[in-house]
This record gives C-alpha cells, sequence and structure tokens, in this order.
C-alpha cells in the first residue's frame, strides 16, 4: 500500500472515529464530522476513498485484522493453548470470562468500530443519492456499501445476538440494524428483522453488482487501463466486496435464518458457478500450496499490508514462547497432528494444510511457525503466493454448507461435497455410507481443520450449538453464557425493551 492511500484511509479513519466514536458521544461530534465528509464526497476520489476508509477500519487490530480472524475468536475457538499461561492478556477470555474487564474492554471496542463501519456506509448512500449520474462507477461503490453494511451487521448479530436453536428464537432481541446517517436513538431488533433487512441490503447489492468486473478480470486482476485515471473498486476485485461475496453472504443469511433448503440452493448454485468460470477454485493438492493462505478460494479477503507483522508478534515468530504470545509450542503441534490433522480414521499425515501451514523456524527453534500467515520467499508467479489478505468468506465454506444441509437430505451428495474440499487438501476420500449425526462429525472435523487462523469456528460452533473441541477427550459443552458477547452498558439506553442485567 503507497504512502498516498495511507494517509487516505487515515483520513477516513478519523472522519469515521469523529462521526461516530460511541453512541453517547456521538452526539457532540457528528456535526464536524459531516462538514469534513461533505467536503470529501464531491468526486470520484472521495467515494474511493470513503469506501476504501471502510476496508481500512475493517483490517484494523481490534477488527479481522487480529481480533475477529486468528486473535480473539481463535482464542474462544480453543485453537491456542493458554492454559498455563496465566498472565496472558487472553487467558481470562480463553476461559470464557465476559465479565473480566480487559475481555470486556475488547468487546466495547469491535463494538463501536463495527458501528463506525455502518455509518460511514451510510454515509456513502445517502450522499450518493444526489451524486450517482456525476460518478464513475457509482453502481460498485453503491454495491459495496450496501453489502458492507450488511457483512456488519450479520457479523455483529452473530456475535452479540442470541443463540438460535429454534424458529421461536428468531424473535429474541437482538441489536440496532441501522440504515440513516443521523443521530437518532434507536432500538434493537429481532434476530429476525436483523437478518431480513441485511437479505434486503445483500439483494440490491447483488443486482448493482450484476456486472461485477471480477468476472472478466479473475479476482486478482486489474481493470484500470491507467493510473492517471485510478479507481479502486476496479483493482483485485477478490479484496473487496465482490459480486461472489454476495452470493456466498447471502447463503449465511439464509442458514442463519434456519432456511437449509435455501442455504442448500445457493451453496449448490455458487459450486456449479464456480467450477464452470473457474473464477474461484479449490487449492490444487498437487501445487504443494504455494499460495499457503490458499487465497484462490477467498470469495472474499480483506486486504491487509502488515499481516505478516501483526501475526508475527501475536505468535512470537521468530521470538518464541513468551507468557503474552500464543507461540505453538511442540506439545500444541503434537495436537495438531495426532488428534486434529491426523485424527483417525479420517486424518493423515498427508494433509497438505498439516504439512504447510507448521513448520520449524530454520534457526531449529523449540517451536512451530504459524505459516498460513507467513510472509513467504516464494516469488509473485501466477499463485501470487503472499498477498497480505485476511480470509472472509473461502469456497470451502460453501462446500460445508452445502454438505451440512445436504445431511438427512441426500447423505450420499453431503459426502460428495465434503469428500471435494477432502481431495483437494491432499486427502483421502471417505467411503461411506454415513448416518446423519456421523458424517456431521466428520463435517465439524474438516472445518476445524481448515479455519484455523480465520475467526469461523466460534461463529459455526454458535450457530450449530455444538461442543468446543480441545483434543480427544477433551471437550467444552456448550452453554448459552459462551455464545453471546456482552453488549457495552451504554448502548443499552438506545434499546428502551431491553434490560442490561438481564436477557439479552
Amino acid at each position: 500500500m503507497d504512502q498516498v492511500m495511507k494517509l487516505k484511509y487515515v483520513i477516513i479513519v478519523l472522519i469515521a472515529l469523529l462521526s461516530f466514536s460511541s453512541c453517547n458521544d456521538w452526539l457532540d461530534v457528528v456535526p464536524q464530522g459531516q462538514v469534513q465528509g461533505e467536503d470529501l464526497l464531491t468526486d470520484e476520489k472521495g467515494y474511493n476513498s470513503a469506501l476504501d476508509g471502510i476496508y481500512y477500519k475493517l483490517t484494523s487490530e481490534t477488527l479481522y485484522g487480529m481480533e475477529l480472524s486468528f486473535g480473539m475468536m481463535d482464542v474462544l475457538a480453543q485453537y491456542w493453548d493458554l492454559s498455563t499461561k496465566t498472565k496472558n492478556p487472553y487467558y481470562k477470555q480463553s476461559l470464557f470470562d465476559y465479565e473480566d474487564a480487559t475481555s470486556k474492554t475488547r468487546f466495547k471496542a469491535i463494538w463501536s468500530m463495527m458501528y463506525q463501519g455502518i455509518t460511514q456506509a451510510n454515509y456513502i448512500l445517502e450522499s450518493l443519492e444526489g451524486n450517482r449520474d456525476k460518478i464513475k462507477y457509482a453502481e460498485l461503490i453503491e454495491g459495496e456499501a450496501y453489502a458492507l453494511r450488511a457483512f456488519i451487521h450479520m457479523e455483529l448479530a452473530s456475535m452479540y445476538g442470541p443463540v438460535i436453536r429454534t424458529e421461536a428464537d428468531l424473535d429474541k432481541e437482538c441489536i440496532a440494524y441501522r440504515t440513516e446517517y443521523n443521530v437518532k436513538a434507536q432500538e434493537f431488533e429481532s434476530m429476525r428483522s436483523v437478518l431480513t433487512k441485511a437479505k434486503e441490503d445483500l439483494t440490491k447489492a447483488e443486482e448493482l453488482l450484476k456486472n461485477d468486473p471480477i468476472v472478466e478480470n479473475k479476482r486478482y486482476g486489474n481493470g484500470n487501463s491507467s493510473m492517471l485515471d485510478y479507481h479502486a473498486v476496479l483493482e483485485r476485485r477478490g479484496d473487496r466486496m465482490n459480486l461472489y461475496a454476495v452470493k456466498g453472504l447471502l447463503m449465511r443469511v439464509e442458514l442463519a435464518l434456519m432456511n437449509k433448503a435455501g442455504a442448500r440452493q445457493l451453496a449448490v448454485n455458487l459450486i456449479d458457478e464456480c467450477k464452470s468460470t473457474e473464477l474461484f477454485t479449490l487449492t490444487d493438492k498437487t501445487d504443494k500450496l504455494y499460495d499457503i493462505n490458499m487465497g484462490e478460494e477467498m470469495l472474499l479477503g480483506f486486504y491487509k499490508n502488515d499481516l505478516w507483522e501483526v501475526a508475527r508478534d501475536t505468535f512470537g515468530m521468530e521470538k518464541g514462547n513468551a507468557e503474552a504470545n500464543f507461540c505453538i509450542t511442540p506439545n500444541q503441534y503434537d495436537i495438531y497432528l495426532n488428534e486434529l490433522y491426523g485424527r483417525a480414521p479420517d486424518g493423515s499425515g498427508t494433509d497438505n494444510r498439516l504439512r504447510v501451514w507448521f513448520q520449524r523456524p530454520s534457526s531449529g527453534a523449540d517451536y512451530y511457525n504459524f505459516q498460513k500467515l507467513y510472509e513467504t520467499s516464494h516469488p509473485g508467479t501466477i499463485y501470487l503466493p503472499y498477498y497480505p489478505e485476511v480470509a472472509i468468506l473461502k469456497l470451502s465454506e460453501v462446500y460445508y454448507v452445502a454438505c451440512e444441509t445436504s445431511i438427512g437430505v441426500d447423505n450420499g451428495k453431503a459426502l460428495e461435497y465434503l469428500n471435494e474440499v477432502r481431495d483437494s487438501r491432499n486427502l483421502a476420500k471417505l467411503a461411506g455410507p454415513y448416518g446423519n449425526e456421523e458424517l456431521m462429525e466428520y463435517l465439524m472435523r474438516e472445518m476445524r481443520k481448515d479455519f484455523i487462523g480465520e475467526g469461523r469456528m466460534w461463529p459455526i460452533y454458535k450457530r450449530l450449538y455444538r461442543d468446543f473441541y480441545v483434543r480427544q477427550g477433551v471437550i467444552i459443552a456448550p452453554t448459552e453464557d459462551k455464545y453471546v458477547f456482552p453488549i457495552p452498558d451504554e448502548e443499552y439506553e438506545y434499546s428502551p425493551n431491553t434490560n442490561p442485567k438481564g436477557d439479552k
């Protein structure tokens, strides 16, 4: 990322912070933020920068640049062993102590920054109403803004909303779905309402993005013909909210709404479309994972220029084991080897994810680097091996959803979808036939292997209300309190029907 773009991002972040540092002090600073916003959103560059500012915020360490990917979320999913690191800043959170002061600060920061992103998306959408005819690629900008607004609300609902185990649970109170750029207090809505509004926004986005340049230029392509007329929305559409990311998010919405048939149809359609166009493909098991992070599978990834630096410090890579990091010790690696990736009867040491993602440092030090986030030395060939991006939605997830929603309907087909992913990871195909629960267990095992470092397993555990897997013989039973992040106390005044000390 060049210095000019960094400066633009900083400007946007400052504007957003002025516009929505929290519900309570927002009232005092919005007028100043609005003036700056109006000055900025007068031309194409302004809109490009404003939109990029949302991505910059989403890739901060508070959000998907660490906490919501390989940081806090994977601590909760029990991927990193902190059992002996009692002074680690995540230790109490690893025990699901959500009342710990450090945990509450983390939850509050996530809540605040996510709503800042929503606020910025709302301002872009409202200002476009009077400028659409003057802005080049207005449909791309508008489509991305609608989709980003939906995505952020969906993620907030997944984290801070109720556990959904029955149809009736969808009517439990969740969060506020903000669609206007204003300072009006807004009551919290039901999970059903939030997800329905997200679906409406995604449907609008799908229509606006129907001519997405990603179709012609592939996920890594650049649609700009001249740097003198550069538009960020035309470059590397796989790292932006593109048409196929929207299709995948619609699949997630239907799953969250307990519409398995609808989710299955969307998943199958997306798989078929990807096979016919080859825009996104499952990783080739013979390519030695030059693209370590499986970028060719990412329907949606977020670019983070300092991903390696943040990951290096978080895991102690080049430093070794310390109280403050997530260093993968030999004992932890043995768990991955014997009880996750190599677990009998479905696991094997041939799994490319095990072989490539976990490596001893060249110094021979007594720990393992988490190479999924590692800065590789391979040159930038067709594989584009190290373009630092955080995985948000991968094609493998679409296959897993197709598998899950086929269980009990067509178990043979469900196994086919699961085996396609297993084959791409260099694993033998499972023979079957299997009953519903057995097949579901194999699906859970594959997802645990695949989503490490991505922050996806905790939301999946919550949606399915499944045990947290630590290692063979050690599981953590699901309880609703483990699955609902505490909403910052000061936000409750905006929801008259909510008692901050009672059920959410």
